[in-house]
């Protein structure tokens, strides 16, 4: 089976879903210890590392085909409320997956978060719809090194579950052109 690694795994809801679709997900990270155990007890056969996913040496990642990221997204959805400082640590987090993907180069690498996440400016948060520089230098870095974007915004009802929740996937393979 192919292997996966689950970067800010929260409680496991991406690790279930690779699961579902017959991926072995075999190490999962998060910064937030209760997260951490909330993921150990709903997936005890995945290893586990609780840690600032901004620091880590990605060499003790196991080997794995896809790299599965939700980098926080309080700082980007709307439903935040007022832009304040601790917002744009929230947002830097989705650098993480860049330096995994640099470290370990994967063939696959999916990133999920809100569909505002496509607006991450370096100041604050551009309008609906309008791409932010710091999105585009985030992508752009992946695509520097060697992996073709694929942009999806589904809403998990559409998928069976019930319950509207819309999210921005990201898919990047490493070859010339996006998965469509």
């Amino acid at each position: 089976p192919l292997i996966a690694v689950d970067l800010f795994a929260g409680a496991g809801g991406f690790t279930l879903g690779a699961e579902r679709a017959g991926i072995r997900v075999a190490w999962a990270a998060n910064h937030w210890p209760v997260a951490v155990r909330s993921h150990m007890a709903n997936h005890p056969w995945v290893s586990h590392a609780c840690q600032d996913l901004q620091q880590a040496d990605w060499g003790e990642l196991p080997r794995h085909d896809i790299l599965l990221g939700s980098p926080q997204c309080t700082g980007h959805t709307r439903a935040r409320g007022k832009e304040r400082p601790h917002h744009d640590k929230s947002r830097s987090t989705a650098w993480a997956i860049v330096s995994a993907a640099e470290a370990c180069r994967p063939p696959v690498v999916v990133v999920e978060n809100v569909p505002e996440f496509r607006s991450w400016d370096s100041r604050s948060q551009r309008p609906k719809g309008e791409l932010g520089n710091m999105f585009l230098q985030w992508r752009s870095t992946m695509q520097t090194l060697g992996y073709a974007c694929a942009e999806y915004v589904i809403d998990a009802a559409d998928c069976g579950v019930p319950q509207h929740r819309v999210r921005l996937f990201c898919v990047f393979t490493r070859s010339k052109a996006p998965l469509r």
